[in-house]
């Protein structure tokens, strides 16, 4: 008796593994999409004037202003951050709090470099190596500042959440103390 298997069996085989690898990546490409689109639902869902404030305020960014309202503009940016701080600051603590702080961050970092910007624009040479050195040192100092906060007992969500908070609001003081630092520049 022969224990070999046909070629034609063979073949069948592999025309049925491929196959079902592929049924099985069009079924995961799929799911991978219903699970995107149901998050952001649920997101839009519970949280519908954080999405419309986040664009409003982008749209609002985009918009160029005349140099004698920028500090105007900060000081609204700033308060309409603020605002959103607030709001996300009391909601229950999931993945969904992690990935709004993570914009909130990034929104910060955002206005940080925007205010950085207008201030190396309204500088003169002899000052922006000062103040960019000083931005670079603030950058390194704020990841220290970060890390300290993290806890060792807790859950790696709640790690990332507490990591967010105190970068959101080393930042929010640093764009502060840019803005009371450098008046004049935005004043004018």
């Amino acid at each position: 008796m022969h224990n070999r298997i046909s070629k034609k069996t063979l073949w069948g085989i592999m025309v049925l593994t491929l196959v079902c690898t592929i049924i099985t990546l069009g079924l995961r490409i799929y799911l991978k999409d219903r699970l995107d689109s149901f998050e952001m639902e649920s997101v839009a869902e519970t949280l519908p004037h954080e999405k419309e404030e986040q664009l409003i305020f982008t749209a609002i960014e985009e918009i160029s202003e005349p140099e004698e309202e920028l500090l105007e503009k900060y000081n609204s940016h700033f308060d309409e951050l603020d605002t959103l701080y607030e709001r996300i600051s009391t909601l229950e603590q999931d993945e969904s709090l992690k990935d709004n702080y993570q914009r909130m961050a990034d929104l910060w970092d955002h206005e940080l470099k925007a205010l950085g910007n207008d201030l190396m624009a309204k500088m003169p040479e002899g000052e922006k190596k000062t103040f960019f050195d000083g931005e670079n040192t603030f950058l390194v100092s704020r990841n220290h500042e970060c890390m300290k906060a993290v806890g060792h007992n807790k859950v790696s969500i709640q790690e990332r959440i507490d990591y967010l908070d105190r970068y959101i609001t080393v930042t929010r003081e640093h764009c502060k103390d840019l803005i009371k630092e450098y008046t004049s520049y935005l004043a004018t």
